[in-house]
């Protein structure tokens, strides 16, 4: 197929794009002017696009031709939501909206949304599966559920075989450290390399979360574009629940920086879901599960954050 990948020089894009070549797809990889891909570009094409134009979005859709589109472009963190929650709308939610309205009868949609939009569930009533009414309590969730409601409307009345990755947490070697077990990743890093004193600063470590490597997740995004039902609903998640202190254990261990953890009160969000814990045998039951243990999911991504703290310094020398 002919697959359009938004988002594509993102941390998940970043991964998508090599899966979906070696599946055997010509893949098309947009993104905004000035954050381009590897050099290599991954065996795709890449392709200028920003979500907020409808023009620049039907000029990509345009130009890709594709069959099918991965859409992950969009505002990704519930913390910047409460500073811009209108520019999250736009991007998540309206955005999605401008995608949808560019693609012709037929053309078939992933949209990846976000566990965060089924909001607090009472913990005697999770694992959450998909038929769970949303309650999304954050802007960021809220804009989540929007984009969903937008994208089913548009299968429904406009023909587009539409079908929704609704992701839990996930993480692994390339995530931004404005994301919580990356920063803890990155601040150990610093910390082994004798860059910084030995406390890790942290924010909630009480909640606990389905947390799942970034390659399991692509793996299932591929499976759902090939296989998902149209108008189908999807969870995306390991089906196990982690505490973020015992998390940070963890990380401290393979770390060996035997480091100080701290609560920082400027980390710790407004709002936050004390559990969010998915369902996930109906993605199983496209023969999809998880692969990757998640004591080597947090091994990866300390050594990939010690990495780029290496590259980093080389290009300040």
């Amino acid at each position: 197929m002919r697959v359009l990948v938004t988002g594509a020089a993102g941390f998940v894009g970043s991964w998508l794009v090599p899966a979906l070549v070696a599946d055997g797809h010509t893949v098309f990889a947009a993104g905004q002017e000035g954050h381009p891909l590897p050099d290599d570009r991954m065996g795709a094409e890449w392709v200028g696009m920003d979500v907020g134009s409808a023009d620049s979005v039907a000029a990509a859709v345009e130009r890709a031709a594709p069959d099918a589109v991965c859409h992950l472009a969009g505002q990704a963190s519930v913390g910047q939501s409460f500073h811009d929650p209108l520019g999250t709308w736009d991007v998540n939610a309206t955005g999605t909206l401008r995608m949808a309205a560019a693609l012709p009868k037929g053309a078939r949609l992933l949209l990846v949304s976000s566990a965060e939009a089924y909001g607090s569930v009472p913990e005697a009533e999770q694992p959450i599966a998909e038929a769970r009414p949303l309650r999304p309590c954050n802007p960021y969730a809220a804009s989540k559920a929007a984009a969903e409601m937008a994208a089913l409307q548009a299968g429904e009345s406009g023909g587009l075989e539409v079908v929704v990755a609704r992701s839990f947490n996930h993480t692994g070697p390339g995530q931004d450290p404005r994301f919580a077990l990356a920063s803890f990743a990155r601040q150990l890093a610093l910390i082994r390399a004798g860059g910084a004193e030995p406390v890790l600063h942290v924010g909630n470590l009480s909640a606990r979360r389905d947390l799942l490597d970034v390659r399991d997740v692509v793996h299932a995004y591929v499976r759902l574009m090939e296989a998902g039902a149209p108008g189908g609903v999807y969870n995306v998640c390991s089906g196990v629940a982690r505490s973020m202190a015992d998390a940070v254990d963890e990380l401290v261990d393979l770390s060996g920086t035997r480091a100080r953890v701290e609560v920082d009160a400027d980390r710790v969000r407004p709002v936050d879901v004390p559990l969010l814990l998915g369902d996930n045998a109906r993605l199983r039951g496209l023969g999809w599960e998880p692969a990757i243990p998640f004591r080597q999911t947090l091994s990866d991504l300390l050594e990939w954050q010690a990495g780029r703290l290496a590259t980093e310094a080389q290009a300040a020398a």
